[in-house]
């Protein structure tokens, strides 16, 4: 009976923290901050991002992650890689993904 109760309550941990990493994007910057910021849906895709390195064309590759970093006003996070108005027009030409 213990030994279930434990199984049980480690499942919901576990299941729990699975729906933790698929709702946020963890985004390691140059300054050495860790931001964090709530994903539009759920999904494992860019659950952890290191954009130290960036270029503009990992920005126009992660579409969905700019979009959030210019909704909610974290584009200082990419300021290596440029300034808002121009990652709004690096989404602007190479989004290849609708707004949902």
């Amino acid at each position: 009976m213990l030994s279930t109760l434990k199984t049980i309550l480690i499942v919901i941990l576990l299941a729990g923290w699975a729906v933790a990493i698929a709702s946020l994007h963890v985004v390691r910057t140059p300054d050495a901050v860790i931001g964090v910021i709530p994903k539009n849906r759920l999904g494992f895709a860019d659950s952890y991002v290191d954009v130290r390195t960036w270029t503009a064309a990992d920005a126009a590759a992660h579409p969905d992650l700019l979009r959030r970093l210019i909704a909610t006003d974290k584009t200082h996070w990419l300021k290596h890689v440029g300034t808002a108005p121009e990652l709004a027009t690096i989404l602007a030409k190479n989004s290849t993904t609708d707004d949902r």
